[in-house]
């Protein structure tokens, strides 16, 4: 497809989908006034025709009770009459709180553009709110066209960034740490540091095997942080890939499948606490209402949240098996669907071509010769001083002193400890230490000139900015969707379904999945379904067995947290994909195109060999994994191909021409 028509079909797409967008819109503003009117008439009339009843009445109650028909009623006990103009409870739209973020997914599908994507879905969910504002609101009290745009731009879209003071600003942390590390990998693609690097991990090899595995691999040591694992890995395998010939949208794939799914089930690391956080809420309000036996330890009190975090573990499936898929993939140079075509684009690609030029780090003129320590000492840095830093302020927050003393295991401390650390300063101080020791020892080495490489690290940042946009924007929208109550509809809705327990795995996997897919929050929704999927498990559970209610517990949390990841690794809108993809180089589009088939793969065998073998039908834990990972790797040799470079472009003339030959030589050339 040619240039010219991709941009006439761009355009096309467009138009129609901003004529879908401000037809939505018109019904929206046409609709909200008129339901807002039907329902102060019927408040307004249902008091009406119930004060004539007492009036049809009064002769009747006069005559039997006369003391009590001349009492007046007490003011406050009368029932206070709903009032005109009352908002509209979010929840009343029902399914429909679905919109914003379908439409966003859609668009972003359809146009494989996601920026104007989430901003029409931002748009979409304000002018859905203006009917839930109360009547009093200054975005309420004015015309419904100009209230929905300001309440897009002004509460969501700034209020993505300028959060509450009790939020302490961890979105402007990660903004901060981004572009830190941002810096950082500029100054290193200049002063020789990420090359050296790259020579000492891959060395010379011409092996797509060894690069794709080196690569997953990488992923598994950066474990500590997705953020961080995506802002290292990408950038210093994307010239080994190049070499060999791959991809920048394997990369990205292996990049991203090794970020969110490695964090979410480390045990030491910026996620364990928020996870075990969001499960110790769910097991707070079991306590507060009676909790099952099969919750209670030895000292007669409910297990904590780092307890049930450990064991959930073998029940996130998908993490688990996405994990395995890129690993199958790796090993055997195999792919499938849109994957397999574009790593057959970088085979026939030639020595000079970019992969993406808009999406790499520009190279100087004189760049210096390769050294691995440049690079390595800051990456040293970035991961001990995160380290450190959050075992700091653990000790700090936790009660260090305390937690030391108590007789338990040296793991159950640490965990503790990591479990009070504040992981956004954690992250935020390592990337600038590790940015500002690049700049250091860049003099110190006299790499390369002082400008040359602030120059660098500032184009290292500058290529941030993509990612920072989509970042807040996604933040934007999962508010747009918190106001809108969409997590509790979706919960209301699994409540009601009244699954038999052996079920409910699947259906708060499913649950999550949905809800993390659309709203690109992996951490939005944990917080959201963690608790309910904790309180929901404890109160079904409670009819069994223990033997039977204590695996089924730990598989209902391991699969809100595991259904969380999914939207998190393959979603559009995801901050991990979205920084997966610049790390990588990668057009943002590709990836998520081209990841998407393995994500759906690994959470069929997930739900299969995970949820229903191993939940529904009670079989052995090690026979849904062992299971899930041989399938995998029979798809994999089913379905996969190695990759083909397309056939050169055939020249046109006359069969028998001298620039084409004989006509049996252009048969062969198109059979070979």
């Amino acid at each position: 497809m040619n240039a010219n028509h991709f941009s006439r079909s761009g355009w096309t797409r467009w138009a129609a989908a901003a004529g879908v967008v401000f037809f939505v819109g018109l019904c929206l503003t046409a609709v909200s006034p008129a339901v807002a009117q039907v329902d102060n008439a019927t408040q307004s009339t249902e008091p009406a025709a119930d004060s004539a009843k007492p009036a049809e009445q009064t002769e009747t109650q006069s005559d039997q009770a006369p003391s009590q028909a001349e009492a007046p009623i007490p003011k406050s006990a009368q029932p206070a009459p709903p009032q005109p103009g009352e908002p509209k409870d979010p929840k009343s739209y029902d399914y429909w709180v679905l919109l914003p973020a379908i439409l966003a997914i859609i668009l972003a599908i359809l146009t494989r553009q996601v920026v104007p994507a989430l901003v029409v879905g931002i748009i979409v969910g304000a002018y859905m709110m203006i009917p839930c504002l109360p009547a009093g609101d200054a975005f309420a009290s004015q015309n419904p066209l100009v209230g929905g745009f300001r309440l897009a731009a002004e509460k969501y879209v700034i209020g993505a960034i300028d959060q509450a003071p009790e939020e302490d600003n961890a979105r402007l942390k990660i903004i901060i740490f981004t572009m830190a590390i941002g810096f950082m990998v500029g100054v290193l693609s200049r002063n020789g540091g990420t090359a050296g690097m790259v020579k000492v991990v891959a060395g010379d090899t011409e092996s797509p095997r060894r690069g794709a595995l080196t690569a997953w691999l990488a992923g598994l040591v950066v474990f500590f942080d997705d953020y961080a694992n995506t802002m290292i890995v990408g950038p210093t395998m994307r010239s080994v890939f190049d070499r060999l010939k791959m991809s920048r949208a394997k990369l990205a794939y292996i990049v991203d499948s090794t970020a969110a799914p490695v964090a979410s089930i480390a045990i030491i690391g910026t996620w364990v606490g928020a996870e075990i956080g969001f499960i110790q809420v769910g097991l707070d309000e079991v306590a507060e209402s009676g909790a099952p036996a099969f919750l209670l330890n030895d000292q007669g009190s409910v297990m904590g949240g780092m307890q049930t975090f450990i064991a959930s573990i073998p029940y996130r499936f998908y993490p688990i098996f996405a994990l395995i898929l890129v690993f199958f993939i790796a090993l055997t140079g195999r792919d499938f669907g849109p994957m397999k075509r574009s790593e057959g684009r970088a085979l026939g690609a030639k020595e000079d071509d970019a992969p993406d030029k808009t999406a790499t780090l520009d190279k100087a003129e004189d760049e210096p010769a390769p050294r691995w320590w440049l690079g390595l000492l800051p990456v040293l840095v970035l991961v001990g001083a995160t380290i450190a830093i959050l075992i700091i302020t653990g000790y700090s927050a936790g009660g260090g002193s305390d937690i030391m003393a108590r007789d338990i295991p040296a793991w159950q401390k640490a965990f503790e400890i990591i479990n009070a650390a504040d992981s956004y300063i954690s992250i935020l101080y390592g990337a600038i230490l590790a940015a500002i020791l690049a700049m250091i020892l860049t003099v110190i080495s006299r790499a390369c000139s002082v400008q040359a490489a602030a120059d660098a690290g500032l184009k290292g940042m500058a290529r941030m900015f993509p990612a920072i946009v989509i970042l807040v924007l996604a933040w934007a929208l999962s508010a747009v969707e918190q106001d809108l109550a969409l997590g509790s509809v979706v919960t209301a809705k699994l409540k009601a379904a009244n699954f038999p327990v052996e079920w409910m795995p699947l259906a708060i996997f499913v649950c999550a999945a949905v809800v993390s897919f659309a709203t690109g929050t992996s951490w939005g929704t944990m917080g959201i379904l963690c608790p309910v999927a904790v309180t929901i498990m404890a109160g079904l559970a409670a009819s069994i067995a223990p033997e039977q209610a204590l695996p089924l517990f730990y598989a209902g949390v391991g699969s809100v947290l595991a259904g969380a990841i999914f939207g998190d690794h393959c979603s559009p809108i995801s901050d991990t994909t979205v920084l997966s993809s610049v790390a990588s180089g990668c057009r943002h589009e590709e990836h998520v195109w081209t990841q998407l088939p393995y994500a759906i793969v690994g959470a069929i065998v997930a739900i299969g060999l995970g949820d229903v073998m191993c939940s529904v039908y009670a079989q052995p834990l090690h026979y849904g994994l062992g299971g899930g990972a041989v399938l995998l790797f029979l798809i994999v040799l089913a379905f996969g191909r190695h990759a083909e470079p397309p056939l050169p472009p055939m020249p046109t003339g006359p069969p028998d021409s001298p620039v084409l030959g004989p006509a049996p030589a252009i048969e062969k050339r198109l059979r070979g």
